[in-house]
Parts: C-alpha cells; structure tokens; sequence
C-alpha cells in the first residue's frame, strides 16, 4: 500500500485524492479537502510510520496547511478532516506545526457548535443542505474524529471544557443513535444514506464502531456501548467478512459489498482490543486478511468500497478512506503502531 501513496503523491499536485476507478487506478480529486482529504494525510503519515522515510511527514505537513482552508467550514465532519490530516500526523511526527497548530485552531472552531442543551456537536449549515442530516440532531459520521480531535485540543491547551464536550458529543450520540439491539441509525432521524429510514447503512455502524471505541480510550464510560455496537457488527457481518453496504438492502446477495466500512470496522475491533473482551484482535485480523485476500487490486489499492449507493457514486471503487484503515488496521495489528495515539 506504501507504493500506492507514492504513485498518488506523485500525481497531487496539491489535490486530495478521493476514490479511484478500480482498474486503471486514476483518481477523482477534491480541491480543498471536501470530508475525506484529512485521511490523504493520514495516509502519508501512515506510510511515514511504516518506512521511517521523512519525506512522507513533510507531505503530511503539507496537506495539514492545505486543509485549513476548511478550518471554518460549517460542518461537523471537521472532525475527521482535522483529526486524520492535521492532529494525527504532528502526533506521530512528534512536531508542534503546522499539524497541530491546524487541528488546534479547528477544533476551537468546531466546539463553538456545540448545543449545552443537546450535549452535542449538532450537523452544521453544510450537512443540512448537502446532506439532509437534521438539525438539531446527531449524526453518528461526525461522532469519529471528533472525540479525538476535542480531547487532544484539551490537552494541548489546558481546556478542560474541550475533554469535556468531547465525553458529551459522545454520550449524546450514544442515546440518539444506537438502538437497543447495537445497530445504529445513521442520524437522530433515522439512515440518510442507506436502503431505508430504518436501515443499519454499513459505514454507519463502523464510524460508531470506530467514534465510541475512540471514547473508550477517555473514559471507561465507553468501553460497554463500544463493545455492544461492535457485538452487533460482528454478530451480522457476511461469513466472509466483508459487509454489504448495507445491512438490510434487500437485494442481498446481489447488494453492493462497501470494503471501506470493512475497513473502519476492522480498525475499530483493533483499537477496541486492548480494552474488551478477547476475540475483537483476532477478528480484525481475519477482516483484515479477507480484505488483503480478495479486494486489494494490481495498484496497491482497497477496491469494492461503496460511496454512495442511492446516487449511484464510485459504488465499487477504491476509496481514500478504506485505504486509509486498511493500513491503520495493519499497522496497529503487526505492533508498529500503538492504537491508542490514532
């Protein structure tokens, strides 16, 4: 995967990658970041970690300046631009800027949205008219990253009310979007993206996965609802491991498979690992080696990722983000990284 973000940071030129078409391996790009560019710096920060080769830190340095364009941009997906491309990167570099400066200079910003009332982060004017999410409300794909982001905000700064939000969102989300059974609904308002209002879309439940085992690592208060949407995940992924796009499409076999959340999933099982149960280690390893095994194409890529079935967009493609924890997943599972820093 290491030559594939060498191939992609040749062809950059300042872009963020965003998904690639799965045969010939030429990029769709963003120029400003959109929601995902913060996992292109992850990526190379990843690869950092993985060679011990300086050059991928200062392009992840670059892409953490680019990235503050967005650095007031009204929507809570902040969290995961900021966190992945900008806080990430300057904690496993060990460098202050302009990572950190980035991520601390956005999380401010992002804690301004935050509802005392609501105890938490609502979707913002950007994730209303784009992505019909409700507000006020929750939406658990502004749940990962933001946790992180606001807690490492606190301990930079002293902030303690920053830690604090960042228990809250966490909490609040918990009460609005998971259901009884583990399952979780993708909004206070029920599944956007997914087959139905009352459908489990399968990157719903592996950001839950991936926010609350992120919250575990705070606070104990967590390690329970992590581990029981992990539970949910585990008891209705396919016997091969790699899940549907989503869980209730009822066009189940024939259904697109969605690697990408495959992947956040298996980051998810790798982190939550060291605070639960025995066997998440061991079935991240499993996904892990399935993806490995079946869905990562002749470039170095994770294909078969699904971004948006009911538009009909690069809905079996590669897509930055899978590559993303795929490698993360790897890299915490083969003890070069220590998941509790990611």
């Amino acid at each position: 995967m290491v030559r594939r973000v060498d191939v992609t940071l040749a062809q950059s030129h300042g872009r963020f990658p965003v998904h690639a078409d799965p045969v010939t391996g030429e990029w769709t790009w963003s120029d400003d970041g959109d929601w995902c560019g913060g996992f292109w710096g992850g990526l190379l920060s990843l690869a950092a970690a993985a060679t011990g080769e300086p050059r991928y830190a200062r392009a992840a340095a670059q892409v953490a300046e680019r990235l503050t364009s967005r650095t007031d941009a009204p929507t809570l997906l902040r969290g995961l631009l900021f966190w992945y491309g900008a806080a990430l990167p300057a904690v496993l570099a060990g460098d202050e800027e302009p990572g950190a400066a980035a991520a601390l200079a956005a999380a401010q910003s992002l804690s301004i949205g935050f509802d005392p009332l609501a105890g938490l982060i609502p979707p913002q004017e950007e994730d209303v008219t784009r992505y019909s999410w409700p507000r006020p409300g929750a939406c658990v794909d502004g749940l990962p990253g933001t946790v992180p982001l606001l807690a490492f905000a606190s301990e930079r700064t002293g902030a303690r009310e920053l830690r604090v939000m960042a228990e809250s969102h966490a909490r609040a989300s918990l009460a609005l979007c998971v259901r009884e059974d583990g399952s979780v609904a993708q909004t206070s308002r029920g599944t956007v993206n997914g087959s139905s209002p009352g459908s489990t879309w399968a990157r719903a439940q592996a950001w839950a996965m991936l926010g609350f085992a992120q919250a575990a690592h705070l606070s104990d208060e967590f390690v329970e609802p992590a581990a029981h949407v992990a539970d949910w995940y585990v008891a209705h992924v396919p016997d091969d491991l790699i899940c549907f796009w989503d869980f209730d499409d009822p066009d189940i076999p024939g259904a697109p498979r969605d690697t990408s959340a495959t992947a956040i999933a298996a980051a998810a099982l790798a982190k939550l690992a060291p605070l639960a149960k025995d066997g998440y280690r061991e079935t991240a390893a499993d996904t892990l080696a399935a993806l490995a095994r079946g869905h990562v194409n002749e470039h170095g890529g994770l294909v078969n990722g699904c971004y948006n079935r009911n538009k009909g967009v690069a809905t079996s493609n590669e897509l930055v983000w899978g590559d993303y924890f795929l490698l993360e997943a790897a890299l915490v599972l083969d003890g070069t990284l220590d998941t509790a820093l990611l």
